[in-house]
């Protein structure tokens, strides 16, 4: 894993409201790290723009989606990513199967957070970069034998939900992202 910068990517359906919503929070959580992070989706949409659910409670968290379009996980090489982050099982299946991810660095986004709260903490006292790259290692490692046969939890798809829902889903992704960034960087 680099440790100049650290490569994540989120993953959702269609890229247009969880996966660039939670790329905008973590890279506002830490500005201070050097991070490149990526958004994408498993459906081919071209170049949409984010969901105007997604870009207004963006806004409210006071984060920019404007300048967003759709990109498909089909058309990218997850293997060079440090950290890919999905939000349903189905998405870290097809980072792994149809863009290369490797299992041991892909997670649903609730999953790592809930393995990095349990996970025994490698100590690491190099950088913040150093840190997290050690604590996926160890969040993987504290994984169930049987992993990929059990479920895994999920944050919900808010296409087609009302918009209490939808922004009940944006409020959890954004305290999921909180929590990531706390547990995987301090």
């Amino acid at each position: 894993m680099s440790k100049d910068a650290l490569d994540v990517a989120f993953i959702c359906t269609g890229n247009r409201f969880r996966s660039p919503l939670a790329a905008a929070a973590l890279a506002a959580e830490r500005p201070d790290l050097s991070l490149r992070i990526s958004s994408f989706g498993i459906l081919e949409l071209g170049a949409a723009s984010a969901l105007p659910e997604a870009v207004e409670f963006a806004d409210a968290f006071g984060l920019d989606l404007s300048a967003h379009r759709t990109q498909s996980v089909m058309k990218a090489d997850l293997e060079r990513f440090d950290l890919v982050l999905g939000f349903e099982h189905h998405h870290v299946a097809a980072a792994v199967v149809d863009a290369g991810a490797r299992l041991d660095r892909t997670f649903t986004l609730p999953e790592l957070v809930s393995l990095l709260e349990m996970a025994r903490d490698p100590r690491v006292t190099a950088g913040p970069l150093a840190r997290a790259c050690a604590r996926i290692r160890a969040a993987h490692a504290a994984r169930p034998p049987d992993f990929r046969n059990r479920p895994v939890p999920e944050v919900a798809d808010p296409l087609g939900r009302s918009r209490a829902v939808q922004r009940k889903i944006a409020d959890e992704l954004r305290a999921s992202v909180s929590a990531l960034a706390s547990r995987l960087f301090d």
